[in-house]
């Protein structure tokens, strides 16, 4: 899998962000969920391998702006709780309900 959610040091991102449409961007913006995912991501640092544009920091592996058009929502899911390749386990550290929303989230990159 190539999917790391991890908090493995600071930086700077390399890479923009993927370019939305601005109903896409307000659709997303306007989601309690992506927005809870949004937060999520940045509270437990996932910013520090992967960007807060998703361009990755570590690496193309560590690259999420279009990891929904390569995994589903449950191998993101999966790699999340079990981590693997570079990603720590974050099964104790976050709860199933905020894996799900991240998941999904992570998902609708595409």
């Amino acid at each position: 899998m190539v999917l790391a959610l991890a908090a493995c040091g600071g930086g700077t991102s390399g890479g923009s962000a993927a370019t939305k449409t601005p109903a896409a961007t307000a659709a997303a913006e306007s989601n309690p969920a992506f927005v809870k995912a949004q937060e999520l991501f940045t509270t437990n640092k996932c910013i520090s391998c992967h960007g807060i544009d998703l361009a990755g920091k570590v690496g193309p592996k560590t690259n999420l702006q279009k990891v929904g058009s390569r995994l589903s929502s449950e191998q993101i899911a999966n790699k999340i709780k079990n981590g693997g390749g570079g990603m720590p386990v974050y099964k104790t550290t976050i709860s199933e309900e905020e894996i799900g929303l991240l998941s999904e989230w992570l998902n609708s990159k595409k």
